[in-house]
């Protein structure tokens, strides 16, 4: 009798992998650079996988890709298979005494400007913890990093964003301060300098929202021209240092151009807000070895550079 889904060998699990990546990149071409193979390579492997399973996975042509039910159900359950694939090795790993394998962490842009840099720290630490684990490494805004780990293509993620999602657990590990900043060639900077910012003064002004965050917080009262966007901190910083935009920014990113003087924190304290750091992973990766060590690691590095 023929069975209906055939026993799994590696070159199996290499091309569910295959599949898994141009699902997550939602088509062959996007997925040539994740691969590092061209498009005519990757179909070619996604068509062994539908014969090899008796399936169709996806619809490729000129109406674009999209994936078939079945091809979800393949897609949901190759991610278990691979999951369940990682805490097997890593659990045999640990009983080795070493870890194994590879972790794949995101954070948010400019972490390297947090005071000690604990970033840095705590990938030196985990660098030290025996074994031969690869890290890769991914920045990007606050709210994708959360977005990558629910989405799995991060195992952990450092972010400010907290959207509360199901499946995901959020750890304190920091926090950051921001407050509103202007150029110093900005007509507010006067204004600050004379001891009064009046909301007249402020009505007449551009602000900067950060595209970022789910939600801009406001002035409380206090009148907000926003007649940009940045959907980066790097972006918003730009804009804020062309002397044309008032904007919030973290404290330790304006730092730097404080004290050299092109940039002038304005004394409004509805502006001012603490938001805690997060080091976030999938609730059913806290028992994966490489994850609870990392996530350890990224703790331990905030709490000794806040002492």
């Amino acid at each position: 009798m023929k069975q209906d889904i055939p026993p799994l060998h590696d070159v199996d699990i290499r091309l569910l992998r295959i599949f898994k990546s141009v699902v997550e990149c939602r088509g062959f071409a996007a997925a040539e650079e994740t691969l590092g193979v061209g498009r005519s390579t990757i179909s070619k492997h996604v068509a062994d996988l539908e014969a090899r399973l008796s399936i169709r996975l996806c619809e490729r042509g000129r109406s674009g890709f999209s994936v078939t039910p079945h091809g979800q159900i393949v897609y949901e359950a190759t991610i278990e298979l691979l999951d369940s694939l990682d805490h097997f090795r890593s659990h045999i790993s640990v009983a080795k005494g070493r870890l194994s394998g590879s972790v794949n962490l995101w954070v948010m842009d400019s972490t390297h400007m947090e005071v000690g840099n604990p970033l840095a720290q705590s990938l030196a630490s985990f660098k030290q913890r025996p074994g031969g684990v690869v890290i890769n490494i991914n920045t990007a805004d606050p709210e994708a990093v959360e977005e990558a780990v629910i989405n799995r293509q991060a195992n952990v993620g450092v972010t400010i964003s907290n959207s509360d999602m199901a499946g995901l657990t959020y750890r304190a590990v920091g926090s950051e301060t921001t407050s509103l900043y202007a150029a110093a060639t900005h007509p507010a900077c006067k204004h600050a300098e004379e001891g009064r910012i009046e909301n007249a003064d402020l009505a007449k002004f551009d602000f900067v929202t950060r595209g970022y965050l789910r939600s801009e917080p406001t002035l409380r009262g206090r009148p907000w021209k926003s007649t940009a966007i940045a959907f980066h901190v790097e972006a918003n910083l730009q804009l804020i240092l062309s002397g044309q935009y008032l904007g919030v920014i973290p404290d330790h990113i304006a730092s730097p151009w404080v004290q050299r003087g092109q940039l002038l924190r304005l004394p409004i304290p509805e502006a001012q807000s603490t938001t805690t750091i997060f080091a976030i992973f999938r609730t059913k990766s806290k028992s994966l070895p490489v994850v609870t060590a990392m996530v350890e690691d990224i703790a331990n590095a905030y709490r000794m550079t806040r002492k």
